[in-house]
């Protein structure tokens, strides 16, 4: 005999499953973060490993030469970035030297505008010095797990990665058989357009940040930046973190511009990135990578914060490309397509939105007779 649920009942499953899924993905995120970059990395390399299978290559060296070719082009920026933070590295002290010029000065015109005598500066000075230090113990703690983390993911992700590529049919066979062969079909469909959607995605994210980089490194160059490559590549990474992102690069090009150019240079650098950034969210984004991604800006927002208080700054980078997946699995089941609709953005035309709640009274009436 069949017992239909309240919705008090329903709701009161719902909310305890997400509780549990969330309190899985806050406090297991170690493991969790290196699996999805990979899965990601792999729905990227699927293709490159299909190309090399169709040549005769079997499926495990396949799936090494691409995760290794991807290994080298992560190798060719980082070696890239850093080449250019050696060459910064000279200017270091005089970066010191102008901050603590910048000190001086502030010192003063505190105490000239305020009226504080040297004793009371000293004394607060020596107050925030001695707070500083007391945390410090605390801040060296926090950054060596965050390294020992990192140091870990680039481990497992490569690992994880090609076991993802050498695996994938069983991964594939597992979630049809998971639902059953009457929704094979759906299965299939939905894996595959998750896959084109991330292969898409990850490809637009790579054209933005090489079009902010140019923009960036024209702007720094007509400006007259010495280190305006350094600048404009970190510039264009910082800017994939939403919101901090670009107030981060932006003051780190008027720190570095400070050493050794004129106050109307410093403030050309945060005109050049501003504008770039302005141009990057109001052109580049939505045509390049939200053409992509069909994501309204309410769901993005929430979806970033609740990304960063789960896993902080990866759950920042993974948060949209999830929502998008989860946007494609809710759209192609029908009890959840309420939430799929939800999710999505406003672009589409009227046709196509008379059209989709046409479907949806239709389907009530059928659930009413």
């Amino acid at each position: 005999m069949k017992t239909s649920l309240t919705f008090l009942q329903k709701l009161a499953y719902a909310l305890i499953s997400v509780c549990l899924i969330i309190l899985l993905l806050y406090y297991a995120q170690s493991f969790f973060i290196p699996l999805a970059f990979a899965a990601l990395f792999t729905l990227l390399l699927i293709s490159v490993a299909n190309v090399f299978e169709k040549w005769g290559i079997s499926r495990g060296i396949s799936a090494l030469i691409a995760v290794l070719l991807a290994i080298l082009v992560v190798l060719f920026v980082f070696y890239f970035i850093s080449s250019q933070i050696i060459s910064f590295r000279n200017d270091v002290p005089k970066v010191a030297q102008q901050l603590y010029i910048a000190v001086t000065d502030l010192e003063n015109w505190a105490q000239q505008r305020f009226h504080i005598s040297d004793q009371h500066l000293k004394k607060f000075i020596d107050s925030i010095t001695a707070q500083s230090m007391s945390s410090t113990s605390a801040i060296v703690g926090s950054t060596v797990s965050t390294l020992s983390n990192v140091l870990v993911y680039l481990v497992l992700i490569p690992i994880y990665t090609f076991l993802f590529l050498l695996y994938r049919h069983i991964i594939i066979d597992f979630f049809v058989k998971s639902f059953g062969n009457t929704h094979a079909l759906t299965v299939i469909n939905v894996l595959h357009r998750i896959r084109l959607m991330i292969k898409d995605y990850i490809f637009g994210l790579l054209i933005e940040l090489l079009i902010v980089a140019i923009l960036n490194y024209i702007g720094l160059l007509i400006v007259g930046v010495q280190y305006a490559i350094l600048l404009a590549v970190v510039a264009a990474i910082l800017n994939l973190i939403p919101y901090l992102g670009i107030y981060t690069a932006t003051l780190f090009g008027m720190l570095v511009t400070y050493t050794n150019n004129t106050p109307s240079a410093v403030l050309g650098v945060a005109i050049v990135m501003i504008i770039v950034h302005l141009i990057d969210s109001n052109f580049l984004l939505p045509k390049v990578v939200g053409s992509k991604v069909k994501i309204n800006a309410l769901a993005t927002i929430l979806g970033v914060v609740v990304g960063s208080l789960l896993w902080g700054i990866p759950g920042m980078f993974l948060a949209l490309p999830i929502l998008a997946i989860l946007k494609i699995i809710f759209d192609s089941v029908e009890s959840l397509e309420p939430w799929g609709y939800l999710l999505g953005d406003d672009s589409e035309t009227k046709s196509t939105k008379s059209a989709k709640r046409k479907n949806i009274f239709n389907k009530l009436l059928n659930r009413k007779k």
